[in-house]
């Protein structure tokens, strides 16, 4: 009912298949908990809840209603079933904050036949003994009938005698239960007490969760091959393979050719993975290259830098290999795949023949309208990285503010990116705030901290609609392989402006990489406008990143001095599972002092959350880069923050090269 894999009340050692994610809501007197469950490692259950207690008020105010409380579990398998031993589990509840319902637990599971037994034993809520079965009948494989023993100490919970959860005894619970697919629910009763639990169950290891049938096929056409003199002479063969190229969702189109190799760089705006944008793109220049082509380099780029490298070293095998006469093994003795090289100011390899400038292929480029990425959105894109996007409804929530449970704000934004040379973009997104309330919250904050998240409110007290969340320069560089960096300067976000950098480098082997950051920052006023309010800052972030690509997870440490002038470090810890969906959690501890509640002189508080990056392209129709991302954290805290970064370079580069997962790799869906 809390959200764990288990019976009814009590957990048992089972967990869901690796990758499993599940969301649901559950009743049973007095306790109303919306939960989420992630099996996040093949051993590991760790779940979120947020529960109602009905009948006992919030000691936050009339605007709370009834008393709620968050919490986190998390289970760990430590021995899997076998044929003689059964399987076994230790667990807590309630690990963080409150502890309101905070157990600790170890319990065995095996199956006979169709009956799966468990047997555990508590301390703290859970007191004692508990233990049950579940039986699956054959006629009904949907259909499972639970009996447990509830060891649950009821009299002792919170608020019990206003709940009335002082009334339930726990002991003998009966339930019945129905999965299909991703659906799941469930009944019982514990004397006279009812209660229900349904879920959803999404596989984060599944592929893709959508049939790709609109996915456009490969390129087809075999229009006859020009003699490679005729070709270089006649401009408009290298301008066709652009048009091409650029029509099939190409940007930053460069064309080149040294000797015998026709050298391509770009990037695609649309395909999420780069081994499968590079087939696309090798199979039209095969097609619309000179005949004497004999080799095929193509530099893939992100944010205009290069990142992989991709050197057929002999076309006839990569005609062979798209014709399904060789097999990908075959074809790999022909492939090189590295770190790019720093390429020239045209874009292209050192000693390559530029054949289309840029304008050229402005020329024959068409702009094109796309609706991904949001529920309703319109955006159309130029032939480099350029676009303007407009976004009627975005929906920000707030939780548990000083004043009341949630608060709203519904806005449209109109974003606008122009590309201004080699790596510069000028990046800006207007505001519009169609309805919230927000501005409604009145109580001020009493951080002792310098307010740089805390005062959110007052920027949707002003009164104005219209404003300039974003507008500033980027200048992307690659001034070595395998190191990469960025200037920006101007408005970063709603609340803060300035000029800083970042540095990122990649080792040539290993499973690490580290970055560096310095933004000097000035606090923007309210008005959403050019003014500022009177406070800045220095911040200084070093981070070191590590990979576990067995898992598909990342860590990394960051370092430093945060907005509020405070320092200290910051731990983050992300799974990017075969889907290609995120989930990750934070936590800093820094020198800050902040007292805001639940924080105190004795114990301060600091910063932590959770956080997902769902990739649309699993759930589409046809592929694409869009994602979207949200995290839950305090929202109105001022330590351990960090300014929202112009384009931070090991997250583009990372999802760029799925460098955060071995099962999705650089060569992925190549050529299909």
């Amino acid at each position: 009912m809390f959200g764990q894999t288990g019976l009814i009340n009590m957990p048992d050692a089972r967990m869901e298949a690796d990758g499993t994610l599940r969301f649901g809501a559950s009743y049973f007197e007095p306790y109303l908990p919306l939960w989420s469950t992630v099996t996040v490692l093949p051993r590991m259950e760790l779940t979120l809840r947020y529960t109602t207690i009905r009948g006992v008020p919030s000691n936050l105010g009339a605007g709370f209603g009834d008393y709620k409380d968050k919490a986190a579990d998390g289970k760990l398998l430590l021995l899997r079933e076998g044929k003689r031993w059964p399987a076994l589990s230790v667990g807590k509840q309630d690990i963080f904050g409150t502890e309101l319902f905070s157990s600790e637990y170890a319990v065995i599971s095996k199956r006979f036949g169709n009956t799966d037994y468990s047997l555990g034993y508590g301390t703290d809520r859970i007191d004692g003994v508990f233990g049950g079965m579940r039986h699956r009948p054959d006629w009904n494989r949907n259909l499972s009938f639970v009996v447990e023993y509830d060891a649950n100490d009821y009299v002792n919970d919170f608020g019990a005698a206003e709940s009335g959860a002082d009334s339930r005894d726990g002991e003998w619970t009966y339930g019945v239960e129905y999965r299909k697919g991703w659906f799941g629910a469930q009944l019982a009763r514990q004397g006279d007490d009812i209660g229900v639990n349904t879920y959803v169950s999404i596989p984060l290891m599944a592929q893709e969760f959508v049939p790709k049938i609109r996915e456009p096929d490969p390129y087809s056409d075999t229009p006859p091959k020009a003699a490679l003199d005729h070709w270089l002479a006649d401009t408009g063969y290298a301008a066709r393979l652009a048009r091409a190229l650029n029509q099939r969702d190409y940007k930053n189109v460069r064309l080149g050719f040294n000797g015998r190799t026709l050298s391509a760089s770009f990037t695609n705006s649309r395909i999420s993975h780069i081994g499968r944008a590079v087939g696309r793109a090798a199979r039209i220049m095969l097609a619309l290259g000179p005949e004497q082509t004999k080799e095929i380099r193509i530099d893939y780029t992100v944010r205009d830098l290069p990142t992989l490298t991709y050197h057929f070293t002999d076309t006839h095998k990569l005609q062979r290999y798209f014709d399904g006469l060789i097999s990908r093994s075959q074809l790999d003795h022909y492939l090189e795949i590295d770190y790019s090289e720093p390429l020239t100011t045209a874009g292209l390899p050192e000693g390559a023949r530029q054949l289309v400038t840029g304008d050229a292929v402005d020329a024959v480029a068409t702009n094109r309208r796309t609706e991904e990425g949001h529920f309703i959105s319109f955006r159309r894109e130029s032939s480099d990285l350029g676009s303007f996007q407009l976004v009627p409804f975005n929906l920000g929530l707030f939780l548990n503010d000083p004043n009341g449970a949630a608060r709203y704000d519904l806005f449209a934004t109109a974003n606008y990116t122009r590309q201004m040379g080699r790596g510069r973009f000028l990046d800006s997104t207007l505001r519009f705030t169609l309805d919230e309330d927000v501005s409604e919250v009145s109580r001020s904050s009493n951080s002792l901290l310098p307010h740089v998240r805390s005062d959110i409110a007052l920027y949707r007290q002003d009164g104005k609609r219209l404003k300039l969340s974003r507008l500033l320069i980027n200048q992307y560089l690659h001034p070595a392989r395998r190191l990469y960096a960025r200037l920006s300067a101007g408005y970063y976000e709603e609340m803060f402006a300035g000029a800083g950098g970042q540095l990122l480098y990649l080792p040539e082997q290993g499973d690490w990489a580290v970055d560096f950051t310095a933004d000097w920052l000035r606090q923007r006023d309210t008005e959403g406008a050019f003014g500022f309010r009177d406070y800045e800052t220095v911040t200084v972030l070093g981070a070191v990143h590590y990979r576990i690509p067995f898992w598909g997870m990342t860590a990394t440490a960051r370092a430093g001095r945060f907005l509020a002038k405070d320092k200290g470090v910051r731990l983050e810890i992300k799974r990017r599972f075969r889907s290609g969906i995120t989930l990750g959690l934070w936590y800093t501890r820094t020198d800050g002092e902040d007292i805001t509640s639940p924080g105190s002189p004795g114990d301060p508080y600091f910063d932590k959350g959770v956080f997902a990056s769902i990739p649309l392209n699993s759930m589409l129709t046809r592929d694409t880069r869009a994602r979207a991302s949200m995290s839950l954290a305090p929202w109105t805290r001022d330590v351990g923050q960090m300014v929202v970064s112009p384009g931070d370079l090991y997250t583009d580069i990372e999802r760029a090269l799925a460098l955060d997962s071995d099962e999705i790799g650089v060569m992925s869906g190549f050529g299909q």
